[in-house]
């Protein structure tokens, strides 16, 4: 008889492992999270605020996880009950600020989308809902929201059956008599029925080789000071970027992207670039706020080859490569290591995505029907880019219930 665990470990406290911790506490679960920094959502999961919003350009698998997971994070944020100052239903216009953008936008409004979830507006329309003069035609989502990510990482770890460790640097997990063990400078710290690796960049240096194909992106927010005109702001605006509307008189603009480079101090020419997207919103309010930067913030992102999240249960690598299964194999004969999870890669999406992928990932190791979309968690195997070096295609393509189960 299939049981769930008693215990877990989970590595990294940003949104992922926050989220994650907080869906296996809910199934009475005993968890213990660890982060390597002096408090939870320090690193790619720190920014002041962070958008709610999906970004969809049609019927492809990248816009359904978009919207999916938008849909499931906004009605989790909302049954959480945050305070009215870290979460913020406030809306958010994506703007057609060229000829690509536009005919996005104008595809996406075609698709007949209920009203309260989005609609075309004029520019006119738009300027109405923003609160200043918009140049552009724009999607409207009334529903997008900003959160406060350290108040809500907060809130997901207050559980009780969840236990904080900070300024552990987890640098080894072994498998020791069916329980995980983590190990800090060689010194054993903790050990569980089952182990989450949420680190997100950091997630290749515990000692096991995992073959995840992922990346680092670095993004600079920049935090500007409003003005009388921009205080009038009342919802999201986003071009190729985004500002947030003022909260304690200062807006959010970002993010920048960037694979090259890797610094982690504040860049001016990265503050330039992200003044720069205001002129696709209005020359005006380019002027009005561009002597007005206060600071600003760098993260370094995780993300996929593919740019789908790594979720689910992980293979044994060097099994995988030294014994290769055959391409009919069944998935119960692959070399799982069993109780060893991941869930990394959200990229810049993860206040949608990582609550999401923690409530299919939980649901995975609960051995629970799955609820959410199959089809998306096929996507999101952790193994797919082993799987697909080997040519093993199909088995790339598997769904959770696919797996085996973990306990009995």
């Amino acid at each position: 008889m299939n049981t769930i665990p008693k215990t877990a470990i989970i590595i990294g406290g940003g949104i992922a492992g926050c989220s994650t911790a907080y869906a296996l506490a809910s199934r009475g679960i005993k968890v213990t999270l660890f982060e390597r920094r002096a408090q939870i959502a320090s690193e790619a999961s720190g920014n002041p605020q962070a958008m709610l919003y999906p970004r969809i350009s049609g019927d492809d698998d990248a816009s359904r996880l978009a919207l999916e997971s938008y849909l499931y994070s906004l009605e989790f944020f909302k049954m959480l009950k945050l305070n009215p100052a870290d979460f913020n239903v406030c809306g958010m216009l994506q703007l057609g600020f060229n000829p690509r953008e536009l005919a996005r936008i104008q595809k996406v409004a075609a698709q007949d989308y209920a009203d309260d979830l989005l609609r075309y507006v004029s520019a006119r329309e738009a300027s109405s809902l923003a609160g200043i003069e918009l140049i552009h035609d724009a999607l409207y989502f009334p529903n997008a929201a900003w959160v406060n990510p350290q108040q809500l990482c907060h809130r997901l770890t207050t559980h009780e059956n969840i236990s904080v460790k900070t300024l552990i640097n987890v640098d080894k997990l072994l498998i020791n008599n069916n329980l995980f063990e983590i190990y800090s400078k060689d010194q054993l710290i903790d050990k569980a029925d089952i182990a989450v690796i949420a680190n997100a960049n950091e997630a290749e240096h515990l000692g096991i080789k995992l073959h995840l194909k992922t990346q680092v992106i670095r993004g600079q927010v920049s935090t500007l000071k409003a003005t009388d005109i921009s205080q009038k702001i009342k919802l999201i605006i986003c071009s190729d970027g985004y500002l947030s509307p003022a909260e304690n008189n200062e807006h959010s603009l970002g993010a920048t992207f960037s694979v090259d480079n890797l610094e982690s101090t504040l860049d001016n020419e990265d503050h330039q670039a992200n003044l720069f997207k205001l002129n696709s919103f209005s020359l005006a309010l380019h002027e009005n706020l561009k002597n007005n930067i206060t600071g600003g913030r760098v993260s370094f992102r995780c993300t996929s080859f593919d740019y789908f999240p790594l979720i689910g249960e992980l293979l044994d690598h060097n099994l995988l490569k030294t014994k290769p299964p055959r391409p009919n194999a069944k998935p119960e004969s692959l070399p799982w290591i069993k109780g060893l999870y991941i869930n990394v890669a959200h990229g810049s999406r993860g206040f949608s995505s990582a609550p999401f992928c923690a409530e299919l990932l939980t649901q995975m190791i609960c051995n629970e029907p799955i609820t959410l979309s199959i089809k998306l968690a096929e996507l999101m195997n952790p193994n797919r880019f082993a799987l697909r070096k080997l040519g093993l295609k199909r088995l790339a393509k598997m769904h959770p219930s696919s797996t085996p189960a973990n306990f009995s």
